[in-house]
């Protein structure tokens, strides 16, 4: 019977007509459905991103339900989502009918409040650019985004120069997961700053937590907007064969990897390292309760130790704490090239950035 559900749900997209013209759904929401799909995360956590869908009105529903109810072989249609074999229009078409069905129901949960945005594009021609209500902290009584959104201005006089290609492009971006749930405290920062025992080298892996600043947050929804293909650092780990079926791999700040993304990303013949301090912290993984530790690096075990992998190709010092990128450029290494300076900010409106990215994957 589920198997029947999910193959009429498919023949059911060729019959919709619903009209979808936004394609810029927020990468959280993808990311949530992703790890969804693969019973990492829960049903609520997923209906969040369908109630914000609703909420922006991408969808529409007049039913009011005191619960959540999702159909568990519809985790088949988010991969399928998420794995670019159905598109985003077909996605929130198929989700509009399941509601209209009421074979979906959602909860409404979402505060009016914590959702209103606060822009501050200013100048920027590429991105409008706002933070939600719920997202600020505040230092010293000033407003701090703490997370930022985007969506790419369709009006944008140079889009082809900057957006993915992919009758000349084959590249794929691997998002720094691990390094994003190493920063997530309780965890390694607590232990380099001497507030815990080794017990904090083995941290949760978080799959629904926003990526911050020092995991390359910007650059993974810019270039998600910008329709580079993705994959995240756990794939390399369990399949590391997968980069080679790309001509282009791009490196964020993907500071903790395991050895076997540190092998698969240092012998592809092209790399393009967008951050500095990548491949720098050596750990392992616990696909049994879902964990990363650190094994070396960063000053552990021994204050000697900085890059984990003894890499020659490190480069830390200084970029990394270059976040001005006043004079930035792309240098060479026998695998590929590496920026010398930390872009996250810097890609945030520097077309020129842009399009070196593009053209240094361009398929020679």
């Amino acid at each position: 019977m589920k198997s029947f559900l999910f193959l009429l749900f498919l023949f059911c997209f060729g019959s919709m007509s619903y009209v979808y013209a936004d394609n810029d759904i927020p990468f959280w929401i993808q990311n949530n459905a992703h790890w969804w799909s693969l019973d990492k995360i829960n049903d609520d956590e997923f209906a969040h991103g369908v109630d914000w869908l609703l909420f922006d009105t991408l969808l529409e529903s007049s039913s009011v339900s005191s619960k959540n109810n999702i159909p568990h072989w519809f985790k088949n249609v988010a991969s399928y989502w998420t794995n670019d074999l159905i598109s985003n229009v077909e996605f929130i078409d198929g989700l509009q009918y399941l509601l209209d069905q009421n074979i979906i129901s959602i909860q409404r949960s979402i505060s009016i409040s914590d959702y209103k945005e606060h822009r501050f594009s200013g100048t920027n021609e590429i991105f409008k650019i706002y933070a939600y209500e719920k997202d600020f902290y505040f230092d010293n009584d000033v407003p701090i985004p703490k997370d930022i959104q985007f969506e790419l201005k369709s009006d944008y006089f140079d889009l082809e120069e900057i957006t993915y290609d992919s009758t000349k492009q084959n590249v794929v971006v691997i998002i720094p997961i691990f390094t994003s749930s190493a920063y997530w405290e309780p965890g390694f920062y607590n232990f380099f700053r001497g507030e815990c025992g080794i017990e904090c080298l083995t941290t949760n892996i978080e799959f629904s937590k926003f990526f911050g600043f020092n995991a390359s947050d910007n650059a993974v929804k810019i270039l998600s907007l910008l329709g580079y293909p993705f994959v995240y650092d756990i794939d390399v780990d369990q399949n590391p064969e997968i980069l080679s079926e790309f001509d282009s791999v791009i490196v964020l700040h993907n500071e903790y990897v395991t050895q076997n993304e540190f092998d698969a990303i240092t012998t592809h013949p092209h790399v393009l390292h967008l951050y500095p301090n990548s491949l720098y912290g050596h750990i392992s993984v616990n696909y049994s309760d879902d964990t990363i530790s650190l094994i070396s690096g960063h000053g552990y075990p021994d204050e000697n130790i900085q890059n984990g992998f003894n890499w020659k190709n490190e480069n830390t010092h200084p970029y990394e704490f270059d976040i001005e990128c006043l004079n930035w450029e792309f240098y060479s290494i026998s695998n590929g090239k590496m920026l010398n300076c930390y872009p996250e900010h810097l890609i945030i409106d520097d077309s020129e950035l842009l399009k070196e990215i593009k053209s240094l994957t361009i398929n020679k």
